[in-house]
C-alpha cells in the first residue's frame, strides 16, 4: 500500500507554468480520448436507439444528476479543498482522520439520495414521461446510479485533493472504455430497456474504479455510528449546503432544458438539442477536466495569498484559451460534416445551434477560472447567489430564445450566458479578491475571439460558398494558431529550451 508520506514530492509540489500546461495537456488529451470513445458511443447509440432513445438516456441522466447534486452535501467539493489544505500542512494522521470523516458523510448522503428518489420518482415521472405516472419504477433505480455517482465522487475528491493528478487522470481513460463496453452491448441486445441497465452498470464501475485507486493510498474506514465523526463534519456539510443547493439550481436548470424542449416538440427534437450540445459543450470542453482535477486543489492551497492567487488565476486561462481555442475554430469550419460523422446525417440539423454556442466554451475558459477562486475560498453563500442568478438567468434566455428561433436560439442562449458568466464572475472576483487580468493575458484572450468571431461570421452567417468557407476558416485557423504558438514560446521554459535545441 502506498503511504501518505510519499505523496509530497518534486511532481505534487510543482506550480510553474508548465506544470499547469502539463496537466493541463494531459487532461486535454484524456477528455479527446474520452471525446473519441463517446463519438463512437454515440454514433452506435443513434444508430441502434436514434434521435428517441438519445433524448430517453437525456432524461434519466437529468434525473440521476438531480439525485447527486441534490444530496451529495457540497461535500466532493469541501472534501478537495480541506484536503488540499491539509496536504500543505497538515501531518499523515491528519489527513487519514480527514479522509475517514469525508467517507462516513459520503456514505450518509449516497444513502439520502435514495430517499430522495422515493419521494420524487412518481413527479418526476409524470413531467418527464408524457404525463405518465407508471414510470416511476425506472426513475427509482436512477438512485443507484446516484448513490455509485456521490461513492465515486468522494473518492475522485480525495485523490484530487492529494495531488494524485496522473491517477485521476488514468481513470478517466479506464472509465471512458468501460462506458462503452457497458452500454452498446445493452442497446443492442434490450433495445430501450438497456438504457437504464447500462448506466446502472456504468455507476458501479466508476465506483470500483476510484476505490482500486484510492485504497492504495487511505484504507476505507468510517465510522457511521459516531457522534464525534458527525459533529466533525457538520463543517463541511454548513459550507456545503449552499453549494447544494446551487448544484440543485443547476441540475433543475438541465431538467427544465428538456421539460421546454419537450413541451412542444417530441423526444426526437430532444435527442437533436443533445446532439449540439455534446458536441460544443461536452466534446470541446479538452480542458476542463484539468481545472477540477489539477487547479482548484492548487488555488485552494493558495486562496490566503491574493498575488499568488492571481498569478494562478491568469496562467490557468492562458492556457485553457491556448489549447481550445484553435480547435473551436476548426469545429465551426467542419461542423456539418462532424454532426454527420459523429452521429447520422439526420443530426446535421443542429448545425446552427452548435456553430452559434461556440462561444459558449471559449468564455468558459475565462469564467471557470475566476469562479473556483469562490471555491478556493469557501464563500459558499456568495457562490450559491451566482450561480442561481445566472441558471435563472439561462432557463429564461433558453425558454425565450428557443420558442422564437428553434434549435439556433438554444445555440444563442448559450453564449449569451457564458458572456454574463464572465462579466459577473470578473466583477465579483476584481472587487472583493482584487483580482485583476494580466494585461498579456486579456491581449491574448481578445486576439482568439476575435479570430473565433471571424469563423463564425464567415464560415456560417454570410451562407459563403465551399471554397470562400475553407479560405475564411482557414485564415482563422492560422492566426488563432500562431497567437497559441506566440504565447506557448513566450511563457514556456520547456517550449523556449526545445527552440534553443533546434537553433543548434
Amino acid at each position: 500500500m502506498e503511504k501518505l508520506k510519499n505523496l509530497h514530492n518534486a511532481e505534487t509540489n510543482d506550480t510553474s507554468y508548465d506544470h499547469v500546461l502539463k496537466y493541463t495537456g494531459i487532461f486535454g488529451g484524456v477528455q479527446g480520448l474520452k471525446m473519441l470513445i463517446s463519438a463512437v458511443r454515440m454514433k452506435l447509440t443513434a444508430h441502434i436507439l436514434g434521435g428517441w432513445g438519445i433524448g430517453l438516456i437525456t432524461a434519466y441522466s437529468s434525473v440521476f444528476e438531480f439525485l447527486s447534486n441534490a444530496s451529495n452535501m457540497g461535500i466532493p467539493l469541501n472534501a478537495t479543498r480541506k484536503t488540499s489544505e491539509l496536504f500543505e500542512v497538515g501531518t499523515e494522521d491528519e489527513i487519514a482522520h480527514q479522509v475517514m470523516v469525508i467517507r462516513t458523510w459520503v456514505l450518509w448522503s449516497a444513502l439520502f439520495s435514495v430517499l430522495i428518489c422515493l419521494f420524487f420518482s412518481p413527479i418526476i415521472s409524470y413531467f418527464f414521461f408524457e404525463h405518465d405516472w407508471h414510470r416511476w419504477p425506472a426513475v427509482m433505480l436512477t438512485s443507484l446510479v446516484a448513490v455509485t455517482n456521490i461513492i465515486a465522487e468522494g473518492e475522485c475528491a480525495i485523490l484530487k485533493g492529494l495531488r494524485q493528478v496522473r491517477k485521476v487522470a488514468l481513470i478517466e481513460t479506464i472509465l471512458a472504455f468501460g462506458t462503452l463496453l457497458c452500454t452498446i452491448p445493452l442497446y443492442y441486445l434490450l433495445g430501450i430497456h438497456g438504457v437504464i441497465i447500462g448506466l446502472i452498470g456504468c455507476g458501479f464501475l466508476s465506483a470500483l474504479v476510484h476505490f482500486s485507486f484510492s485504497l492504495r493510498i487511505v484504507s476505507y474506514k468510517v465510522k457511521p455510528l459516531s457522534l464525534k465523526t458527525f459533529f466533525e463534519g457538520l463543517p463541511l456539510i454548513k459550507v456545503g449546503i449552499p453549494y447544494v443547493l446551487a448544484g440543485v439550481a443547476n441540475a433543475g436548470l438541465q431538467m427544465v432544458i428538456p421539460a421546454i424542449i419537450l413541451a412542444h416538440h417530441t423526444m426526437v427534437e430532444l435527442g437533436y438539442y443533445k446532439a449540439g450540445w455534446a458536441l460544443m459543450i461536452g466534446y470541446s470542453g479538452l480542458v476542463f477536466l484539468a481545472l477540477e482535477s489539477d487547479y482548484f486543489p492548487r488555488l485552494s492551497a493558495v486562496n490566503n495569498d491574493k498575488q499568488r492567487m492571481n498569478d494562478t488565476i491568469n496562467q490557468q486561462i492562458d492556457v485553457c484559451t491556448l489549447i481550445l481555442s484553435p480547435l473551436l475554430i476548426l469545429l465551426v469550419v467542419f461542423m456539418p460534416f462532424v454532426l454527420q460523422l459523429l452521429f447520422e446525417e439526420e443530426f446535421t440539423i443542429a448545425t446552427g445551434m452548435a456553430t452559434l454556442s461556440v462561444f459558449y466554451p471559449f468564455l468558459r475558459c475565462l469564467a471557470l477560472p475566476m469562479g473556483y477562486s469562490v471555491l478556493a475560498k469557501g464563500h459558499s453563500i456568495a457562490y450559491l447567489v451566482l450561480e442561481v442568478v445566472y441558471d435563472v438567468l439561462f432557463g429564461l434566455l433558453i425558454w425565450w430564445c428557443y420558442n422564437a428561433f428553434g434549435l439556433v436560439g438554444a445555440g444563442i442562449a448559450l453564449s449569451a450566458g457564458a458572456m454574463y458568466d464572465v462579466i459577473i464572475y470578473f466583477l465579483y472576483c476584481h472587487f472583493r479578491y482584487g483580482f485583476v487580468f494580466r494585461w498579456s493575458t486579456l491581449l491574448f484572450c481578445l486576439g482568439q475571439l476575435a479570430c473565433l468571431v471571424f469563423a463564425v461570421e464567415y464560415c456560417y452567417l454570410v451562407s459563403p460558398s465551399m471554397e470562400e468557407k475553407y479560405v475564411a476558416g482557414g485564415l482563422a485557423f492560422f492566426v488563432s494558431f500562431a497567437l497559441s504558438l506566440y504565447q506557448l514560446l513566450h511563457r514556456s521554459d520547456c517550449a523556449k529550451c526545445l527552440v534553443r535545441k533546434l537553433k543548434r
